[in-house]
């Protein structure tokens, strides 16, 4: 089963409230596991990024349920490719709440990149930062 990691961010509706993020933490949580979904949805500073990682044909399912999701606009993938193995194996969906997501370095390198190849190693760096935050938190 061929596996590919997404990245997207967008921005969050506005007046999303912590429990509605929680809301969609939960529901993912919930329903990920039954179709090999894993990740992490980063919020803040009015914007949302994920990350899934699983099946091809399940991770391009779920983006499109969510690009319907009226809690937030502008989808935009910054990164797709295959994935020989899980990033985020250990969450269904993990989360992590900062006040800018784009905030982050390593992000806003992928960002500035997502017209051109995106080197391997910069978006692992990303998924890595990532990966320390939500191993801190437990």
């Amino acid at each position: 089963m061929a596996l590919i990691r997404m990245l997207y961010f967008s921005q969050a509706a506005q007046g999303i409230s912590t429990e509605q993020v929680r809301a969609i933490q939960q529901t993912s949580q919930r329903n990920n596991p039954a179709v090999g979904i894993t990740g992490v949805l980063v919020h803040g500073g009015g914007m949302f990024m994920q990350v899934l990682e699983g099946p091809e044909q399940a991770v391009l399912r779920q983006y499109v349920k969510i690009l319907d999701d009226v809690r937030h606009t502008d989808c935009q993938i910054l990164h797709i490719s295959h994935a020989d193995e899980r990033t985020f194996e250990k969450w269904s969906m993990g989360l992590i709440a900062c006040k800018e997501p784009l905030g982050f370095e390593c992000i806003r390198v992928l960002e500035h990149q997502r017209t051109e190849a995106i080197k391997a190693r910069v978006f692992k760096d990303a998924m890595q930062v990532f990966i320390k935050m939500l191993n801190a938190a437990q």
